[in-house]
């Protein structure tokens, strides 16, 4: 079966497009992933990523710079005008323009090539993948990986308009947890998505030591990642609680700062400055070995943002799938998890300061609670919370297909 995937960010930014990629691939399917690039510097974590992948590429080149710079530019102003324009008129004409930088150009490859499915990995992908599938009378499919609908700062109207016209048409839909799969079915009456957890394969932690047999940091080491660190996520909570924390803590922050805010955080962290520390950005295969130098992770997400309190972010499943004991603020996405595996870890609510530093000071006082927490993280994504298990719900949709059947495979699927 030929299956097309297609999203507007760069493929190492991209985990849940990568991992669906790999398993498609590895289930003998033919596979092509259409994607955008806009960042100058991540064309090497690219080629980094696709250097070992079963699937082929193919990407708009946004990226600001060389031959790329005018063609970058006119897609900027397009956007600008056609969202200006669609805020006047509300014209679904203009909906493939108005949101995202690189629709036309994605169709245009998407149509080049036949496909049996064409599965859309962002809203902004949703209308060229939807038309390339009328275009070759395929399937349509789409992984919601954000409720963007409902995040801040987001053009909320005209994202509600782009999931009312092409969720319907779609032979599935699937998102990050059972919170955002009921919200979505509420929004449109659609039948209640595919929830596909932002878990990964186990092979990503192959070599790595389970808790029991680590040797002890002499510090406890506390340990966030993110494409960028930013405001939005919860970490001004865990710099403030380090500067009340005793010494036998460091907090290590993996990511690319935003400018100026690294500083900001050494500010907040005060004279306990020397226990903050930045590191660099790793590839994709390589991050979750990473963390057993680590002891807890931290989930910081805020429940004031509508989006991040209903999922469950990869940052935990990484935590858990490395062997990290976790910190997690008591957003509604993050309890629904944290009550399956509540030996792995602890919930706090967002902004308590008391509370977040009281959980982790139980864990310096008693080192084998801690041991106890890392090891139950640690069995509960090898029983539970791992790819190798999530993959057999996606494929069954591709398994079970027919020509003769197509919205009522997906939705006896879905439920």
């Amino acid at each position: 079966m030929k299956i097309c995937l297609l999203g507007t960010a760069h493929p190492s930014f991209n985990p849940r497009l990568v991992r669906e990629a790999d398993s498609l691939a590895e289930a003998g399917h033919d596979v092509r992933v259409i994607a955008s690039n806009h960042l100058s510097w991540a064309g090497a974590r690219d080629q980094a990523l696709l250097q070992h992948r079963r699937w082929r590429v193919q990407t708009v080149d946004f990226r600001p710079n060389g031959a790329n710079k005018l063609r970058a530019a006119v897609g900027r102003g397009r956007l600008r005008v056609a969202s200006a324009v669609y805020q006047r008129l509300k014209s679904p004409a203009l909906i493939p323009f108005a949101y995202g930088l690189a629709g036309p150009e994605l169709l245009r490859i998407a149509k080049n090539e036949s496909a049996d499915w064409f599965v859309a990995h962002a809203h902004a992908a949703l209308p060229a993948a939807a038309a390339a599938a009328a275009h070759w009378n395929a399937r349509l499919g789409f992984d919601c990986e954000d409720l963007l609908a409902h995040a801040p700062g987001e053009p909320r109207e005209l994202l509600h308009e782009i999931e009312a016209s092409y969720l319907p048409r779609c032979d599935y839909v699937s998102t990050a947890s059972p919170l955002m799969a009921e919200q979505l079915a509420l929004d449109h009456r659609i039948p209640t998505p595919l929830v596909l957890y932002n878990v990964f394969p186990l092979k990503l932690a192959e070599g790595m030591l389970p808790p029991r047999d680590r040797t002890r940091n002499a510090a406890v080491r506390l340990h966030w990642f993110g494409q960028t660190i930013g405001p939005g996520r919860g970490l001004e909570d865990a710099v403030a609680a380090l500067a009340q924390l005793p010494g036998a803590f460091e907090l290590h922050l993996r990511g690319t700062p935003f400018a100026g805010y690294r500083e900001r955080l050494e500010e907040l962290a005060g004279s306990e400055r020397h226990r903050l520390f930045f590191l660099p950005p790793l590839e994709h295969d390589e991050l979750i070995r990473s963390m057993e130098a680590f002891d807890v992770g931290l989930a910081l997400e805020r429940p004031e943002n509508a989006n991040y309190s209903r999922t469950v972010t990869n940052k935990l499943f990484s935590y858990l799938l490395a062997g990290l004991a976790v910190a997690a603020s008591a957003t509604p996405g993050q309890t629904q998890v944290m009550s399956q595996v509540h030996k792995a870890g602890f919930l706090y609510p967002a902004g308590d300061l008391a509370a977040l530093t009281s959980g982790l000071l139980r864990w310096l006082q008693d080192r084998q609670a801690l041991r106890a927490a890392q090891q139950a993280a640690w069995n509960a994504a090898r029983a539970r919370f791992c790819w190798d298990l999530e993959c057999d719900k996606f494929l069954t949709i591709f398994g079970a297909a027919t020509s003769e059947t197509r919205l009522p495979v997906a939705r006896s699927v879905a439920r």
